[in-house]
């Protein structure tokens, strides 16, 4: 995908608006919001880990979690957006937290950060999120047709059944396990980028 074509967002209002209608336009604004965000969640998911040595997740993780549990919250209406890129953070924080609690089943909700990020863009951020833009594309496009088909489809809430028929597969066990091999493999490549970038 072509990040010029991401110049269409302006707010996140055009994002809310697009995922929420679903097919190929919803599919073209999840990959720019990823794109958008991306950089910005994982710092901060980067620092809050680094804080808290004791916890044994990943940043990657934790914001690829948050990133598909944000998904579901825009398309169901369930949450009151103000800022995208703090709704992201505040689940992945959520998701941070709960975790740590796990042992004394504390179960943290609706404790977003809606309003991060809501701060003026400078000229030096926007270079480095074009750069990041870049790397992004470059890592999704490692993935091959069939990984990129079948993660999207998923993310835009077809069934395994109804993937499994849209890519020729003979069940939905199959494209259930394709799905999970090419998450997995997404996220060893973000690793690998992010560390060869970084």
């Amino acid at each position: 995908m072509n990040h010029l074509h991401c110049d269409i967002f302006l707010r996140d209002d055009d994002y809310l608006r697009e995922i929420r209608a679903g097919g190929p336009r919803a599919e073209t604004a999840i990959s720019c919001l990823y794109l958008r965000y991306r950089k910005r969640t994982y710092a901060y998911m980067h620092r809050l880990i680094s804080k808290n040595e004791e916890f044994k997740g990943v940043p990657e993780d934790l914001v690829h979690d948050a990133f598909i549990i944000m998904l579901e919250k825009i398309r169901c209406g369930s949450a009151s957006v103000q800022s995208l890129g703090g709704f992201w953070i505040g689940i992945g924080r959520n998701l941070f937290l709960n975790q740590l609690k796990k042992d004394q089943r504390i179960i943290l909700v609706e404790d977003v950060y809606d309003r991060y990020g809501t701060e003026d863009t400078s000229r030096e951020w926007i270079l480095q999120e074009e750069e990041e833009i870049d790397r992004m594309e470059r890592a999704f496009s490692r993935l091959g047709a069939r990984c990129r088909e079948v993660l999207l489809l998923w993310i835009n809430r077809y069934t395994m059944v109804e993937i499994a028929q849209r890519m020729n597969l003979a069940n939905d066990k199959i494209a259930t396990k394709i799905k999970y091999e090419c998450f997995k493999k997404l996220k060893d490549i973000v690793k690998t980028v992010h560390t060869s970038q970084g």
